[in-house]
Order: structure tokens, then sequence, then C-alpha cells
């Protein structure tokens, strides 16, 4: 399937490793391909889209490290709505932790005896070759974001797989932790969606 990528498609997949490396996440998510995609030039039109609409690289990394939390080692956004259905606010419980102990209190629990924290992302790749900088695998979701990607492209008739079907191959109902940032960050998936699709041919 990489063959028919465009240049900046695998783009996309590179950037989306180092999104994933740099918020030390164990894998490659759907969610860093998102990452990836606001890298994009002016000339993007998968990066044009999620800037019209006023999706940020900041504001996006943010809300992907308060879903995912930091290290990867936090609930996704199915787990807290199931936990919110129980009355189990995730959001509120951090929120108070950092207003007593400071931000990311969470994050860096203690380990027993006072030795600092819990380093989890880091401690399970540690023995591969090369440390922190080796591979990382590719999440479930991020796989079938690529295939759908795919099929996109095939709908639209198109030869290549560019940014543009990457991102219509996230911005789906599937795809729960995408769409649960975008609508953290006030975005509907389904507009930018419709926007892109319709779009098509404007941008490279």
């Amino acid at each position: 399937m990489f063959e028919r990528f465009t240049r900046q498609a695998r783009g996309v997949v590179v950037g989306a490793q180092e999104e994933s490396r740099k918020l030390g996440h164990r894998e490659i998510g759907s969610e860093h391909l998102l990452l990836a995609l606001l890298a994009g030039d002016e000339q993007d039109e998968a990066a044009a889209a999620l800037r019209r609409a006023s999706v940020t690289a900041g504001d996006c990394r943010a809300a992907v490290a308060a879903v995912a939390g930091p290290g990867g080692d936090g609930l996704g956004e199915d787990d807290a709505e199931a936990l919110r259905a129980l009355g189990i606010d995730l959001d509120r419980i951090r929120g108070r932790a950092e207003e007593r102990f400071g931000p990311g209190a969470l994050d860096r629990a203690p380990r027993p005896g006072g030795r600092g924290p819990w380093r989890l992302s880091r401690f399970r790749r540690r023995g591969r070759p090369g440390g922190e900088r080796g591979h990382i695998p590719f999440a479930p979701r991020a796989k079938k974001a690529l295939e759908r990607s795919l099929r996109e492209a095939l709908a639209l008739g198109d030869r290549e797989i560019g940014s543009r079907h990457v991102l219509l191959g996230l911005l789906t109902d599937e795809d729960k932790v995408v769409t649960g940032v975008l609508r953290r960050l006030g975005t509907d998936p389904g507009s930018v969606r419709a926007e892109l699709r319709a779009g098509r041919g404007r941008a490279a």
C-alpha cells in the first residue's frame, strides 16, 4: 500500500512516529497521524482544511496529551466515556490533583521507596535496539486509518494516496480517538470531512 503514497503522505507517516516519540508514547496512534498532518505547508490540502477549522498544532497536541496521557499510559477516550457514564470524571479528578500537587501530578506517581516517578514508556522500551530512538509500532487504529485512506483514494478515483486521503481516513466515527480530540477542540469532524471532499483539487 505504501508504494501508492505521495511524498507528502509518506512524510505524514514519518512525522507521526516523531510525534509519538515526542509525547513519550509506546505506539503510533491515529492521533499522531493527525498531529503530523498539521505540520503540512500552506499548499497541503489536509493541513489547510484543519487550519480553516481553527485546529492548531499546539492545541491539538495538548488535547492528545489530555486524552492519551503523558507516556501513553492514560485512558483512551472510550474508557473515559465509560467512566463518565459511571459518574467518574477523569478531567475533574486530574484538575483537582493538579490544583493540590501541581501540573502533571498524576503522571509522576512515586515508585515504592521514594525512588522517583515511574516511567512506564521508558521502562517498556528498555533493551530494544536503539533505546528511546528504537522502532515504535503502529497501533491497530492507526493501521485501520491508513487502510481507510486507501479506500478513500479509490472512492475518489485517485491513483495515489495523498495527505487529504489520510485525513479523510481519520475523520470517521470508527476512530473514536481522533474524533474525540477534535470535538474536545470544538471542531466537528463531519464538517471538516465534508469540506475536504467538496474542496478536492483546491490544493496539491
